[in-house]
């Protein structure tokens, strides 16, 4: 399938507009101190929470956590 000159110049601009949007969120975010991004995490992750698969963790970080207490680097 041919793509037209058209069609290239749409998806470039396209392309510029979301790395523009992106820029200035990650700008708005680096802004923020430190209180309010954890605050935004937690109420992201609350808002979210029923969706996440609790059994099907594949990042679990149970055994990074036994290693620091084995090394006496973490207690709970």
């Amino acid at each position: 399938m041919a793509v037209s000159e058209q069609e290239r110049d749409y998806m470039r601009r396209l392309g510029e507009h979301e790395a523009e949007v992106h820029a200035k969120r990650l700008a708005e975010h680096l802004a923020l101190d430190l209180e309010e991004r954890l605050q935004r995490s937690f109420m992201l992750a609350w808002r979210f929470r029923k969706a996440v698969r609790q059994h099907a963790r594949e990042d679990d970080p149970g055994a990074i956590y036994e290693r620091a207490r084995a090394l006496g680097l973490y207690r709970p």
